[in-house]
């Protein structure tokens, strides 16, 4: 599902003319993930594009960090939830040119999952964030 959800961003990439910037961040959530010790080539080779930067999680400390700091309505958009855990994992999420990430995790402008099921959305959201930030021109 990951690598399906790797494929699809990297296909909304492709489309995108801005200046937007991709962290792609792989960690071991399914069983089967935990047969591998670090994604390999093909796996990274998904995502190509040169405004993605990706990163390994290998003690899941992104999905740690957003289930503590997100509020309920937004983790449900980013995570998997039952009734005693949360974890964060195949989700895509959207900020505004500029959030920092400073003492907590911000919140996203817009976020969903699994990845394959929400890119249509995700390309929706990025143009919609696109024409709302103004530009400025250099005259």
């Amino acid at each position: 599902m990951c690598l399906r959800g790797a494929s699809a961003v990297e296909k909304v990439l492709r489309a995108d003319t801005t200046s937007l910037r991709a962290l792609v961040v792989w960690a071991h959530f399914t069983p089967s993930d935990h047969l591998i010790v670090l994604p390999g080539t093909r796996a990274l080779a998904r995502v190509y594009d040169p405004r993605a930067v990706q990163y390994w999680d290998r003690d899941r400390l992104l999905s740690r960090t957003m289930v503590r700091d997100l509020p309920a309505d937004t983790l449900r958009s980013v995570a998997q939830i039952s009734a005693n855990s949360a974890v964060a994992w195949d989700f895509v999420a959207l900020f505004r040119p500029g959030v920092r990430w400073l003492d907590r995790f911000p919140i996203p402008d817009w976020a969903g999952r699994p990845v394959v099921d929400v890119v249509d959305s995700l390309s929706r959201h990025l143009l919609a964030i696109e024409r709302s930030t103004p530009t400025h021109s250099t005259q």
